[in-house]
């Protein structure tokens, strides 16, 4: 009985050493999905509303932002599989934001494709301030500086069909 005891005790000290560890990358995992859900969908938003455009060379732009989105969610699915975890995209956020987005008209549809852009920066910016992983960190400040750009990008196209 005595080393049952101790051998529960053993391993609770394993327990509490190491499943901070555990809960920190299923959180890491768990926000990483959320973003690669939101990349994902903000992406083929983008590349839908490009469809409207009647000009190339802004239609082309905005293809371009696209395809950045996507490569944002293909370096976030690496990370994801690297930490163990498992890719598992959030079919409520692409729902949500697609269904209140398609329901514009015009170009409020590519105003609401910003204002969600707006969204995910803030959500990277809140996140870098509080995930201690240094490599996740790195990651998430890459992609805020391809989000600064993003912004730009479509202020000026929202701007130009006005």
């Amino acid at each position: 009985m005595e080393a049952q005891a101790r051998k529960k005790g053993f391993t609770e000290i394993l327990k509490s050493l190491f499943m901070p560890y555990f809960s920190e990358k299923e959180e890491l995992v768990k926000i990483l999905n959320e973003n690669y859900s939101k990349e994902i969908a903000i992406a083929k938003m983008l590349e839908e509303h490009s469809e409207m455009i009647p000009f190339d060379f802004l239609r082309e732009r905005l293809k371009k932002v696209a395809e950045e989105e996507r490569k944002h969610a293909e370096r976030l699915r690496q990370k994801i599989i690297e930490l163990g975890g498992s890719v598992n995209p959030s079919p409520r956020i692409f729902d949500v934001k697609t269904e209140t987005i398609h329901n514009q008209k015009g170009f409020r549809k590519l105003v609401a494709d910003l204002e969600f852009d707006k969204e995910i920066y803030e959500n990277y910016i809140a996140q870098i301030n509080k995930v201690e992983n240094d490599e996740i960190k790195k990651l998430l400040r890459e992609i805020v500086e391809d989000e600064e750009k993003h912004k730009d990008i479509l202020m000026d196209i929202v701007m130009r069909l006005c």
